[in-house]
């Protein structure tokens, strides 16, 4: 028996009007302080795992499952936004993400091992999956057609603000204080949140009748759960070829099965019939390439910051402020201009520049002034705001009703893969790559020549000045020799992978402008 969806009107525990002009811009406030929030549970947290390898004894490979945890579990509730939604109601369903997400966070500061930690922030990407499609929903049901741009902008300012807290006062916490501080630090905001969701918010849903689709909902598990193990053990050099081939076996299999259940199933958990749509498939195409190139940033260009550049967390968090602030303002012009012009332009052109910026990071070295590297994150995040809104507002304008929950679903795990292979590949890049140059530099440099020996004379002298002498002054100046050629090493792995990332924005333009190409003139 099909299942039906029944739309209620919307209300709101106050009793507000959910007609009147500033009705919106209250329920956009909620949004924009849950968006702020929600900083300090994601994938920001990249900034502290190297204090947790210290806290805890852990290796990289082991200490990184605490940000890849996250991406997983929240991966495999994306696409479950429409049925969440449809069952429970935008409100309750938002009310209940952040009540967990501050039990969570509690929890992660608490913990006292890594197994503990990583727990808590599986059960966090579990309950935050659906956020960002909920909140384009909401947004968008509240907001006139006219101005739903400007609202999916607006939530660059929430983001923003939430990430210049995290990266100043919270990278002073991490290095004055602890590691644990920096998840206490949305606990307040986070209650706030949840006491204005359940009381502004509008209780909207459409009412579905039918079962629960069980088997759609364990063949999606059997899909994305060995999809995304073998995303995340990818960029571990350890990882056995064997172990990855099954897991891909077991995701192809997975994957099948999914499809062929959600295809009959009368009310299915993921409406799959969206990708007939060629449009939506051009716009899927874009954000899993956009996503690819710019997850690899955001997880590479804070590293680069703090191992080439010899920035600490709390320099890196001061370094990236002015690129925060310009892109929350950014982001809330190019939401309206999507309203005013055509969204496929805005994104072509955002790819393009993003192309140019990061084959331009590829230059940059450990002499490259602050003021150049500010400049191009400055660029980069102006350009990413003028790709990801307007995308939004495509898939906004085609698909209207009960399809919007589902397609924001879908729309949101093709991102999340993205952005899982995005931070694998230029990880295993950086590291294959800067092994090479490591073992080219031994090769290839000269101890006889005439550069080497007046580097060994001028380290001698600053060491012997240091009081250091006879062999101990010899050898660690050689040390320092090796130390430098380690540096440009790492540096030189970087750049390959920023011109990967800039190779991904390129690839991701080519579908939308297909899509421009097929629209008509109407």
């Amino acid at each position: 028996m099909a299942g039906t969806a029944t739309p209620t009107q919307s209300s709101t525990i106050l009793g507000l009007d959910t007609q009147a002009p500033h009705y919106k811009w209250l329920v956009a406030s909620v949004i924009l302080l849950a968006g702020a929030t929600q900083i300090f549970g994601g994938t920001s947290i990249n900034l502290v795992i190297p204090r947790l390898m210290a806290a805890f004894g852990t290796d990289l490979a082991t200490t990184q499952w605490v940000a890849t945890g996250f991406l997983l579990t929240r991966t495999l509730v994306i696409p479950l936004l429409g049925w969440l939604s449809g069952r429970l109601g935008n409100r309750t369903l938002f009310v209940a993400m952040m009540t967990g997400f501050v039990v969570t966070t509690i929890g992660c500061g608490l913990s006292i091992s890594l197994p503990m930690l990583v727990s808590f922030r599986l059960l966090q990407g579990l309950l935050l999956g659906t956020m960002e499609g909920l909140t384009t929903v909401i947004l968008v049901q509240v907001f006139p057609p006219k101005q739903r741009g400007l609202a999916l902008g607006l939530r660059s300012i929430g983001w923003s603000a939430g990430q210049i807290l995290f990266y100043t006062l919270g990278g002073y916490l991490i290095d004055q204080v602890s590691w644990r501080a920096i998840f206490f630090l949305g606990v307040p905001s986070g209650i706030v949140v949840v006491i204005l969701g359940w009381l502004v918010l509008p209780q909207q849903r459409e009412f579905q009748s039918g079962p629960v689709d069980y088997p759609g909902l364990l063949s999606l598990g059997g899909f994305l759960v060995p999809l995304l193990l073998a995303i995340s053990w990818g960029r571990n050099s350890d990882t056995a070829v064997s172990t990855l081939l099954g897991l891909g076996l077991c995701a192809l299999v997975g994957g099948g099965l999914f499809i062929l259940r959600e295809l009959r199933a009368p009310v299915p958990a993921v409406n799959l019939r969206l990708f007939r749509r060629p449009a939506f498939c051009l716009i899927c195409a874009t954000a899993f390439l956009n996503n690819t190139g710019l997850f690899g940033a955001l997880f590479m260009v804070p590293i680069f910051l703090q191992q080439v550049m010899g920035f600490t967390p709390l320099q890196t968090g001061l370094i990236l402020v002015p690129a925060l602030i310009i892109s929350g303002i950014s982001g809330v012009v190019t939401g309206r201009l999507s309203d005013l012009i055509s969204p496929p332009l805005m994104v072509i052109g955002g790819m393009m520049a993003l192309s140019a910026i990061f084959y331009a990071f590829a230059s940059v070295t450990v002499l490259t002034t602050v003021a150049v590297l500010v400049g191009y994150i400055i660029l980069y995040r102006i350009c990413m705001n003028a790709i990801f809104t307007p995308l939004t507002v495509l898939t906004v304008r085609m698909l209207e009703g009960d399809q919007l929950p589902m397609g924001q679903g879908l729309l949101g795990v093709v991102r999340s893969i993205g952005a899982g292979l995005g931070v694998t590949i230029t990880s295993v890049i950086f590291e294959r790559q800067r092994a090479v140059h490591q073992l080219l530099a031994y090769h290839t440099y000269d101890s006889t020549s005439l550069a080497h020996e007046a580097t060994l004379r001028e380290l001698k002298l600053v060491l012997h000045q240091a009081g250091m002498m006879g062999a101990t002054a010899d050898q660690a100046a050689l040390r320092a020799i090796r130390q430098q050629m380690d540096i440009e090493a790492i540096a030189a792995g970087f750049q390959d992978s920023f011109l990967f990332i800039g190779g991904c924005f390129l690839l991701a333009s080519l579908p939308i402008a297909w899509f421009l190409s097929r629209r008509s003139p109407a």
